[in-house]
């Protein structure tokens, strides 16, 4: 472990610079649109810009990088996202800040793919299930800090554009000064949508719905929290909460869903997670001790269903298709981000702030009659036939699949398998 920190130091300290950045922006652009009197409809396109950019610069930055390469991709990637921060005090109306949060999300997406590369090369057999944890304990733990930066101040002043641009500006430093060769890359495959049909509709249906759910709680959760009532430090905490349950709970729920069949943990969770947002639904901004309890179970549930679906999907894959598999369906979850947010904004303006949580709760009720329906019609694979789950952050992008420690048990007996069709003659398929 610690030789693994020792190599790849600064990668992670130019990534925890970024996901900081990352966290105090989601909460002031709320913070600030709420202010400046955006209709919750409009504030909703607008966050939708950056979801859409992480989801076209998954696309085009992968094929372009082995031309640029790693550091200068990053660099420029890195002072794009800085200045982009800082226009948006200059340039203050709807339209120039989506196409902001639009330049922001496909940079952030470069820079999270040069990272996650980059971590994929240094990774050896012993070490890519460390490196992977600590990749997920950073992301998300830095994404936190920010959240909660972003409530020592009241989002008016300049001051955390400022602090969010010299972070970001900052993380280019360690990638720049690293004596580590920089990789070569290979954008992942990606499978059809009808093979991702046949592998498994679960997973498909489920991470699309999940984007869904995390565009409207990082998107549209500071808007919410703000039109409560409650004050810019509680909703800092309020956001941050949600990330402190990920880092808390998915580890455990990851055990139980590796000992027996996923479906029914995902079954489960969802359920649960649909209850905590019912429950949030009707607060309102009352006994804020119970908001920030529920909040942080609800993010512990729901969040965690992002590796839950993938491995759901895994478990039919040999390990030399996981890769192309998981890349598909992570870009699946960033099409359901793009619609989140929009969505649940214009259902605020119709019918009021409970159509917030009320929308999720139903988004995750109806996930759970479908994972329902799948019980009724795929048999369940044997709970020691399941791979392990690998545990990924939300914000990761198609390239950090290929840091499973699986996708590393390939041999010629795997390779020949991979040629044939594991879904034929397979008990559990369709």
């Amino acid at each position: 472990m610690i030789r693994s920190l020792i190599s790849t130091w600064p990668l992670f300290f130019g990534l925890a610079l970024i996901m900081i950045g990352n966290g105090i922006q989601l909460i002031l652009i709320g913070l600030r649109a709420s202010a400046a009197g955006y209709s919750n409809l409009l504030t909703g396109i607008m966050m939708a810009g950056y979801f859409m950019g992480i989801f076209i610069g998954s696309i085009i930055v992968p094929r372009t990088l082995s031309e640029v390469g790693h550091v200068r991709t990053f660099g420029a990637l890195a002072a794009i996202a800085s200045a982009s921060v800082l226009l948006h005090v200059l340039l203050e109306n709807p339209l120039a800040w989506s196409v902001l949060r639009f330049i922001t999300g496909f940079c952030y997406a470069g820079m999270y793919i040069v990272v996650e590369s980059w971590l994929n090369e240094k990774a050896t057999n012993e070490t890519r299930g460390q490196i992977l944890s600590i990749y997920m304990i950073i992301t998300m733990a830095g994404l936190g800090a920010g959240q909660l930066i972003s409530g020592v101040d009241d989002g008016i002043s300049i001051d955390l554009f400022l602090i969010a641009s010299v972070l970001v500006s900052l993380a280019v430093v360690p990638v720049l000064i690293t004596a580590a060769k920089a990789p070569e890359f290979e954008a992942p495959e990606l499978v059809s949508l009808r093979r991702l049909i046949q592998i498994s509709p679960l997973a498909l249906i489920g991470l699309f719905m999940h984007g869904i759910v995390i565009a409207m709680l990082f998107g549209v959760g500071a808007i919410y929290a703000k039109s409560i009532g409650l004050s810019t430090s509680q909703t800092s905490l309020f956001m941050a909460s949600a990330t402190v349950g990920i880092l808390c709970l998915q580890y455990p729920i990851g055990r139980i869903s590796d000992r027996f069949d996923r479906r029914v943990v995902i079954l489960g969770i969802s359920i649960i997670a649909g209850i905590f947002a019912f429950w949030l639904s009707i607060l309102g901004d009352s006994e804020f001790f119970l908001i920030l309890s529920l909040m942080t179970l609800f993010g512990g549930t729901s969040l965690t269903l992002y590796s839950l679906f993938i491995a759901h999907a895994n478990d039919y894959q040999s390990p030399s298709q996981m890769v192309s598999t998981s890349s598909s369906l992570v870009m699946v979850n960033g099409i359901g981000a793009v619609i989140g947010a929009p969505l649940v904004a214009a259902s605020m303006d119709i019918f009021g702030n409970w159509a917030y949580f009320s929308l999720i709760g139903f988004i995750h009720l109806g996930l759970a009659i479908f994972v329902g329906y799948r019980m009724t019609v795929r048999p369940a694979i044997p709970a020691e036939a399941q791979g392990p789950l690998v545990l990924l952050p939300d914000t990761s992008t198609a390239t950090a699949v290929s840091l499973n420690p699986e996708t590393e048990w390939i041999d010629n007996s795997l390779d020949a398998l991979a040629e044939a069709d594991p879904l034929e003659d397979n008990p559990y398929f369709p």
